[in-house]
This record gives C-alpha cells, sequence and structure tokens, in this order.
C-alpha cells in the first residue's frame, strides 16, 4: 500500500504537469483541484512513511484537506464547465466555510471536537490512525455530499437547459462524482484497513481532465492560446489612482523604449512627447469617470498617432475595485500601422481617381461644348442678319450670371453655369427653319415669321436628342428651357407656348434678356444698331411685360460692362 499511494502522489503531480504544458485554457479552478489532489497525496503518503505520533498526525492533518476543499472546488470547476457564474461573496463565503471545517481537523490532537480519541498502530511497516469522531465531526461528510450533490443537479440542469454545453463532458463528470462518492459510502460501511482516498481523488482528477480539456476547445472565446497571440501584439500599461508607475507588458516597452529605464512604483519625471500625449489623456478619464454612473466602465479613446513609420490607437480605462471605487488606470495601444497604410493607399487611390474623372469629365465637357458651338455656327452660317449673335449672346449671358452671382438673387454657381453653357444653344432650332427665311436680307413677312416662331419648339427637341446621353440632368433641363422659352413674355403673349410670369423658368428669362439686348446693339441687313442707353431704354419700356422686373434691375447693372463688351467688336 506504500507503492500505491506514492504512484497517486506520482500520478497527480503529472497532472499538473500535463496542466502546465498541454492545457488550452490553464484553468486556474482546476489547478487549483490538481494542487489539493496532490497535497493530499502527500498527506497519505507521508502517513505511510511516518515514525512517530506526531508526526503521523501532521501527516494525517495534510491528507484530510483534499477531503474538506476538494468537493468546494470541483463544484466551482462544474459551474465553470457548465458556463455559470456565481457570485464572488458567495464563493468566498463556501470557501471560508471549508476553511473552518479544516481549522477542526487541525485540532484533532489538541481537542475533541473532531475526534474525541485519535491512536496510531502499525501494520506491516505502515502506519495506520484509527478514530473516533468528535461533535462536529459530522459538518465533514455532510458538506462533502452537498458540494458533489449540488455538482450532480448543476450538471443535470446544463444537460437539460443549457445549449452551449457540452453534454458528454458533464456526463463524465457526473460518473466520477457518482464513483467518489459510492467508495466513500462504502469505505465508510466496510471500514477497510487502508484508506482508498487517494486512488479516488486520482481517478476524480482524470476523469475531469478531458471533460475541462473539451469544455476550453468547445467555448471558443476563452481559448487562451488565441487570447494569448492577441494579446502580445497589445501594449499595458497602469497607473495607480495617484499616477504611480505600476508596470507594462512587452509590448509597451517595444512601442516605448524609455519604460525599460522607469522604476516601478515612482512617478514619471519625464517622458517623450508621444508619451506625454497618450498620458495626457488620463486627465480627461478622471473628468468622465466622476462624470458616469459608477457601474459603468469608465474609458477614453486614443486617437492614432505615430512613432517614427508606426500608427497606433487605444483606450485608456478607469480600473476600480468590487465597490466601484478608483483604483488606477490601465492603457492599452495596439499597433494600428497596417490599417493606416490601407487607409493612406486608399485616401491617394480616391484622390488619383477623382482628378482622373474631373479631367475625364473636363475633356467631355469640353467636347460638348465644341460641339454645340459648332452647331451654333452652322445655324449662324444660315442665318445672314444674325452674324455673330450666338457668339455675343453667350457672353452677353456669362456678363450677365456674374452680376447674378454677387447678387442677393440666390443662384447656386452650379446652375449659373449650366445657364452659361446653354446660351449657344438657343437659337440652335433655326436649323429646322427654310433657307429662303432665315437668308432673307429683307424684313420677314407675318407668314415667314409663324414659320419662324417655331425654331424654339425644333431647337428644344434638337436639344434633347443631342444631349440624350449625358449624364448631367440638370444642366439637360436648363438647355432644354432655353432653347424652349426664351421667347417667351411675362404677359404671356410671347411664343411658342404663351406661358406667363412665374410660369417661364428663369434660365429663359436670363436668356430673353440677353438676346433681346443684342439683337437691339447690334446692326441688322434690315436695321441699323442701336446705341446701349436706346436699348436699355426699351428694354425698360418693357418691364413686367416682356422682361422679369428683378432680373432687368440686375441686368441694368451690367451696362458698363456690356458697353466695353460692344466697343470691341
Amino acid at each position: 500500500m506504500h507503492y500505491l499511494y506514492l504512484i497517486c502522489l506520482i500520478v497527480s503531480i503529472g497532472m499538473i504537469l500535463w496542466l502546465k504544458v498541454f492545457d488550452v485554457r490553464r484553468s486556474i479552478i482546476q489547478f487549483i483541484n490538481l494542487l489539493i489532489v496532490v497535497i493530499s497525496n502527500l498527506g497519505f503518503y507521508f502517513v505511510t512513511i511516518s515514525a512517530g505520533y506526531e508526526e503521523t498526525i501532521l501527516a494525517h492533518k495534510i491528507a484530510l484537506a483534499g477531503g474538506v476543499f476538494l468537493p468546494v472546488f470541483y463544484f466551482f470547476l462544474v459551474l465553470e464547465i457548465c458556463h455559470i457564474s456565481l457570485n464572488r461573496f458567495a464563493s468566498i463565503a463556501m470557501v471560508m466555510g471549508q476553511g473552518f471545517i479544516y481549522s477542526l481537523v487541525c485540532t484533532m490532537d489538541k481537542s475533541d471536537l473532531f475526534y474525541k480519541n485519535i491512536a496510531t498502530h502499525t501494520v506491516d511497516g505502515i502506519c495506520i490512525i484509527t478514530e473516533e469522531c468528535g461533535t462536529w465531526h459530522f459538518l465533514f461528510p455532510l458538506m462533502m455530499f452537498l458540494y458533489f450533490l449540488a455538482s450532480i443537479i448543476v450538471a443535470n440542469y446544463s444537460l437539460l437547459k443549457k445549449k452551449a454545453v457540452n453534454k458528454c463532458s458533464l456526463l463524465i463528470m457526473l460518473i466520477f462524482v457518482a464513483f467518489a462518492l459510492g467508495v466513500y459510502v462504502a469505505e465508510r460501511i466496510i471500514d477497510p484497513e487502508y484508506e482508498l482516498i487517494p486512488i479516488v481523488y486520482v481517478v476524480l482528477m482524470l476523469g475531469s481532465l478531458i471533460p475541462v480539456y473539451d469544455s476550453d476547445l468547445y467555448t471558443v472565446e476563452e481559448n487562451k492560446y488565441l487570447m494569448d497571440g492577441l494579446l502580445s501584439k497589445v501594449g499595458f500599461m497602469t497607473f495607480d489612482r495617484n499616477f504611480i508607475y505600476k508596470g507594462c507588458n512587452e509590448c509597451m516597452e517595444n512601442i516605448f523604449p524609455e519604460l525599460k529605464n522607469y522604476l516601478i512604483g515612482h512617478k514619471f519625471s519625464y517622458c517623450s512627447q508621444e508619451l506625454e500625449h497618450v498620458l495626457s489623456k488620463i486627465s480627461l478619464l478622471q473628468m468622465e469617470y466622476n462624470r458616469c454612473d459608477k457601474k459603468e466602465i469608465a474609458e477614453i479613446s486614443i486617437d492614432v498617432f505615430s512613432i517614427g513609420d508606426r500608427y497606433y490607437v487605444g483606450k485608456i480605462f478607469a480600473v476600480t475595485n468590487a465597490f466601484g471605487k478608483l483604483e488606477g488606470y490601465t492603457v492599452v495601444l495596439r499597433d494600428d500601422t497596417d490599417h493606416q497604410r490601407v487607409l493612406i493607399l486608399t485616401e491617394r487611390y480616391n484622390e488619383e481617381l477623382s482628378r482622373e474623372v474631373e479631367e475625364k469629365t473636363r475633356k467631355i465637357k469640353d467636347i460638348q461644348a465644341k460641339v454645340i458651338v459648332g452647331m451654333a455656327q452652322m445655324v449662324e452660317s444660315r442665318d445672314l442678319s444674325t452674324g455673330g449673335h450666338i457668339k455675343r449672346t453667350s457672353d452677353v449671358v456669362k456678363i450677365f450670371a456674374d452680376k447674378l452671382k454677387n447678387s442677393e438673387a440666390g443662384f447656386e454657381d452650379s446652375f449659373l453655369e449650366n445657364v452659361i453653357n446653354s446660351a449657344p444653344m438657343h437659337d440652335l432650332g433655326k436649323l429646322g427653319i427654310d433657307d429662303a427665311i432665315l437668308r432673307k436680307k429683307s424684313g420677314l413677312t407675318d407668314e415667314d415669321f409663324e414659320a419662324m416662331k417655331k425654331h424654339p419648339e425644333i431647337g428644344f427637341n434638337m436639344v434633347r436628342k443631342v444631349l440624350a446621353d449625358v449624364e448631367e440632368p440638370e444642366f439637360i433641363k436648363v438647355a432644354e428651357n432655353v432653347a424652349h422659352y426664351h421667347h417667351e413674355k411675362m404677359d404671356g403673349t410671347g411664343y411658342p407656348v404663351g406661358l406667363k410670369g412665374e410660369e417661364i423658368p428663369v434660365e429663359a428669362r436670363i436668356m430673353a434678356l440677353a438676346d433681346v439686348y443684342d439683337a437691339l446693339v447690334s446692326k441688322r441687313c434690315y436695321k441699323a444698331a442701336l446705341s446701349s442707353d436706346e436699348a436699355f431704354d426699351i428694354i425698360k419700356k418693357g418691364i413686367g411685360t416682356h422682361f422679369d422686373p428683378d432680373l432687368t434691375k440686375i441686368f441694368f447693372s451690367c451696362k458698363a460692362e456690356l458697353e466695353d463688351y460692344y466697343k470691341e467688336k
């Protein structure tokens, strides 16, 4: 039996080594259970090799540590596998309760609370202990049964109710708990000459290794290998509430090499500009902590900053105790270089793409403008009475648009730009008028004029076809309105539709002023050119009937610019 106890001790030590080397999550609860088993088996082994009464009693006290503490920590292990959280104060109370029972164990040779009588004798060279239970001894088996029973209840509940639990692992643990209880009861009934408990402890722990190992793999978020890999790339640095430096990990030292020279337990006397940038956020966190609900976790972000060619980002957390009292601060930084480089490359690519799009758009607009001007010149080549009219009216519209832009009329720049670009197309419909009318050197007859009045409608349809594939709906709408309605009048006597007042699109009202002004101050084959004053007088008489009053007022402010322009023509 002496060698059997030694084997049990060696196996339990081997399980701790296995846990250290191969366990995925290195569960602290499982480690404590194995440590208890090692201590208890060590006590049983010492009992067998003890030479005297006092040595035997001391070894027996050590051996009973397993019977006292293993049930409660095994219960904690079952809770962990079932992913059930226990209130920390309840956990502490349970451990303290078992500690009270162990304090009774430690008095076995001093009082009769745990054992009334205790004696030792030797059988085949092995020391055997015989005892008579004391008044409080009942707590020992009672708590053992209660905790093992609680383990069975929790495991059964999880098997029936919880989905995220490995049922096979739980069944294995239940079987070994039942085995442990069965051996304990059998030992009390049979009262064998040698203790079988060390064997039970080893079997119990061997049976828990695989379920706990499976549980660690089964719950992916608790996989420590993954977390350790991630955490090795994150820098941590801590301070107490008085801003005393408490240390950092290796990753943080790589970020700030100066930390290797700082003494733990002291305040920083100096630091680099980058580290100062990070630590300056702590004062902001202090205010955030004082403002927020203490049940919340106060934190503050650290914006992206660079050290050399590396970029970092992170957070600072307020560290609190169980009562919500501020204990200190934890600075967390991670390398964000790859992400930032992607953002920089993306931004550069977008800028280059935007420039290319703008350049291509400008070229397309230039081509469109040249096509439009070319078509307009075709009109003028056929209309002997209006030489240069399209070019001049386009320039007049541009001068007028500059005044409108600086006025309180509220026109958007993009709208005025569309009106300027649409101006050359206002007489495009004359391409559909008979040459005999366009090239007539005398005044038009009523019949000729009726035919000429069709050119806005023809121009509208031509503009729509010419700009059909242009992906600028606002420009298309303005161009159509300029071609279609520039001969409409405010009193409704215009053509081709007879629109009145605000019914006439504002771009057409702008074009009407430029069109009429150029017609008045330009020489035609059937009339002489009027002076600028005469032209403005005629336009003034048409305010409200032909022309928009508000627009005309602004148009009058263009008088000096228009006179200078026509002097050069």
